[in-house]
């Protein structure tokens, strides 16, 4: 079975949560030895591409940036192979190669829900040739799979297929004190109720904020400033290994986000012992099982009673959360989606 994987991701962030779920299923197909070459552009910046660079790999074509990334992105790949092969895409990209049998991860559907411009058309755009040209496809939750069928209810639903995320083995339980901080991890887009929470960690002085994530602009340093003064930082950049001792001295991790494909880092909160605190939507319920304390709206009287039960009942909240995520695993995402491939090019 000849597998081509197109890593378009690479190039489009730094780091991220489908760049994870790329490299989980990379550096598996590598180290077991299946017949797979890649696609990307040269110069990448992506912290998983170095990792992956570790083992051999076959290139089966390297871009070499002739195009603006914003165009490149969009156009069909030429790959010159004559026989059946399995063509997966990082991100929402096609072939041409008629050989190809083409598969696409949906991992949400934000920009249907939360973006309208220029981004939305593009996107949607190109999402909606993806699904077109896929053979099968793949999404990270079963709330996404719901959420691509009510917005593109043509898809035949025998054709999708719902395999999780998993979480990386690095993130472990340590048994250390923790510290009176709540973590926040991930991008500040506004659906991710960032400022919000901002605006009610003011009314809690007993707690500093770290925030993991991009480097601020100047209206989020001054927005932290005014309502966080000398109670936040950020950290950019940082390894799984500092992630993961964040979590464990963390009081809490805080993920208030209004919507998620799927929400790796409640995975990586609970594995390291941390009770989190989330919002009651879209895929959280199904990553959260019955861990963590699930909000159904972020106000000062919510997070007072969500504080205040991390604090009378953590060591519940750790082995809830340790049984959650021993559900989730990479082994299982690499072994169900090679089982898909296997099954589509017979």
């Amino acid at each position: 079975m000849k597998i081509v994987y197109d890593n378009i991701i690479y190039s489009l962030q730094n780091a991220g949560g489908i760049s994870n779920y790329w490299f989980q299923l990379s550096y598996r197909i590598l180290k077991n030895g299946l017949d797979i070459s890649f696609i990307q552009r040269k110069n990448s910046n992506n912290i998983y591409i170095k990792d992956l660079s570790k083992y051999n790999f076959e290139l089966e074509l390297e871009l070499n940036n002739q195009y603006p990334l914003l165009i490149d992105r969009f156009l069909d790949l030429d790959i010159n192979y004559s026989k059946k092969f399995i063509f997966h895409s990082s991100y929402n990209r096609i072939t041409n190669n008629k050989y190809a049998i083409q598969i696409v991860t949906i991992h949400d559907l934000i920009h249907e829900k939360y973006y309208k411009g220029l981004r939305k058309i593009l996107h949607t755009y190109q999402k909606k040739k993806a699904i077109k040209c896929a053979k099968h496809i793949i999404t990270v939750s079963q709330n996404t799979k719901n959420d691509l069928l009510r917005h593109y209810p043509y898809i035949d639903e025998s054709n999708i297929s719902v395999i999780y995320n998993g979480v990386s083995d690095v993130f472990k339980y340590q048994n250390v004190q923790y510290e009176n901080f709540i973590l926040y991890v991930g991008s500040r887009e506004k659906y991710k109720n960032f400022h919000t929470i901002v605006k009610l960690l003011a009314n809690f002085n007993n707690y500093r904020f770290v925030i993991i994530g991009s480097q601020l602009n100047k209206t989020e340093y001054n927005f932290l400033n005014k309502y966080l003064a000398n109670r936040w930082e950020i950290q950019i950049g940082i390894s799984n290994k500092k992630l993961n001792d964040l979590y464990n001295k963390a009081f809490a991790l805080l993920y208030p986000s209004s919507y998620e494909g799927f929400g790796i880092p409640l995975l990586e909160a609970m594995k390291a012992g941390c009770p989190f605190i989330a919002l009651n939507n879209s895929s959280i319920p199904e990553v959260a099982g019955e861990a963590g304390i699930l909000l159904n709206e972020l106000t000062i009287d919510s997070l007072n009673h969500a504080f205040s039960f991390i604090e009378s009942n953590r060591e519940l909240l750790q082995s809830r959360g340790f049984f959650q995520s021993d559900r989730f695993s990479w082994d299982k995402t690499y072994i169900d989606t090679i089982s898909l491939y296997k099954k589509l090019i017979n």
